[in-house]
């Protein structure tokens, strides 16, 4: 009798460890999350360029600007440290000789010293005054304001949760729809960006009663992910 218990036991074992295991199915998504956020600093991408016969006299006249342009932003309140140089150049261009008959070209000729800078401005609604100082103090461009966050990390927090149940719903309905269901993950890679919205201005104009006045907007941090999910009957 205990030699048959044995040889049933034998054989059941067997049995067990010949059954095929249960298939695993990969599903693969994507999922995205956005948390929009209000602004907390604006960047302002000025620039200042100026044009002599010699390289002296161009750079000369170029520190004599910039250094009145930054007095003047300081005096919105932007610290001096939050002003920074974004792109320096110092260019010569030489003056063509035209031929006969021909009009003869306009500037600009000689050497062209182009200076671009960044000022950080960490009081939002202050944007628009540092650009109403700088154009009175004779800035050449105001390239772009640029609204965002100072730290973004912890709406990139709450967009990745977002974007993590997005792709565990969207997985769970494909997995349904297959007569399956989820049982773990197998791989998971992300990517975060925050994207800033351009700014709208309101109004323009270099005068006290009519500054220029941005609306800023949200900014939209958004975390995008693509998990692959692992799925069986």
């Amino acid at each position: 009798m205990k030699k048959i218990l044995a040889l049933v036991a034998v054989l059941l074992v067997a049995t067990i460890s010949a059954a095929p295991a249960a298939t695993v199915t990969r599903i693969t998504v994507s999922g995205e999350g956005t948390v929009a956020v209000v602004p907390d600093q604006a960047t302002v991408r000025a620039s200042v360029v100026t044009n002599a016969e010699n390289a002296e006299d161009a750079v000369s006249q170029n520190n004599v600007i910039y250094a009145r342009l930054v007095d003047a932003t300081v005096a919105t309140g932007v610290a001096r440290d939050d002003i920074t140089l974004a792109y320096y150049n110092i260019n010569y261009i030489p003056r063509p000789k035209p031929a006969p008959n021909e009009v003869a070209p306009t500037g600009p000729f000689g050497y062209v010293v182009s200076r671009s800078f960044d000022v950080k401005v960490r009081n939002v609604g202050k944007s628009g005054a540092v650009v109403d100082a700088l154009t009175k103090a004779g800035v050449t461009n105001v390239e772009s304001v640029n609204f965002g966050l100072a730290d973004s990390s912890h709406a990139r927090g709450v967009a990745t949760t977002k974007a993590m149940a997005d792709a565990r719903e969207k997985a769970g309905e494909i997995a349904s729809a297959a007569g399956l269901h989820i049982v773990g993950i197998e791989e998971i890679s992300n990517g975060a960006a925050v994207r800033f919205p351009a700014p709208m201005m309101k109004a323009m104009a270099v005068s006290e009663a009519a500054p220029t006045v941005f609306d800023s907007g949200n900014v939209n941090v958004t975390a995008d992910l693509t998990v692959v999910f692992l799925a069986q009957p």
